[in-house]
């Protein structure tokens, strides 16, 4: 079962809430990262229902696959599934079904169980766009590109209010991460 109802949220691209919310919150993330999960599993929830669904707040997902292989793998498809307009399902998803630091957890299998569930998500279109030679480039360069943006580990949370450059919140709860946001 997701943690997050993420119904009725308008999702484009990367992008989570509404385009024209004067915050966005940037999470720098890996698919194989256990606080990158920790993350989804007990902070985005509180983000997304007190401040994406009610639009004061949107969020912006940006990958930062360092692990490994799995890593790189699993941002392909969450870059996919972003094409779709579908990222933060799939992502919510991988979380959920997290295995162990390279260990070959991502698998098609797994990948086409995940997207059969997700509304809206055509999963051969996934599969297709997921071998898209800009998709496989961004997603293989997303590391280099990281940490040339001064991100040192995941998750990362980036905080831009309007067009200002965004800077970098360090939180330890929920709390904390809602005196950031307000």
């Amino acid at each position: 079962t997701p943690v997050v109802d993420l119904a009725g949220i308008p999702q484009d691209g990367r992008l989570l809430g509404a385009a024209g919310a004067d915050v966005t919150l940037i999470e720098w993330a890996d698919p194989q990262c256990p606080a990158c999960r920790v993350y989804t599993d007990e902070f985005f929830p509180a983000v997304v229902d007190e401040y994406v669904r009610p639009g004061t707040v949107n969020t912006e997902f940006r990958g930062f696959p360092f692990i490994g292989g799995d890593s790189v793998d699993g941002y392909r498809y969450l870059l996919a599934a972003g094409e779709q307009d579908r990222l933060w399902n799939l992502q919510e998803a991988l979380y959920r079904h997290q295995g162990g630091e390279n260990d070959g957890w991502i698998t098609d299998d797994l990948i086409r169980e995940l997207a059969a569930d997700i509304e809206g998500l055509h999963v051969e279109q996934l599969f297709s766009d997921a071998e898209r030679e800009d998709i496989v480039a961004e997603a293989e360069g997303a590391a280099s590109a990281a940490q040339a943006a001064g991100i040192l580990g995941t998750p990362t949370l980036q905080i831009a209010i309007g067009d200002d450059e965004p800077y970098v919140i360090n939180i330890r709860d929920v709390d904390q991460l809602r005196a950031a946001l307000d």
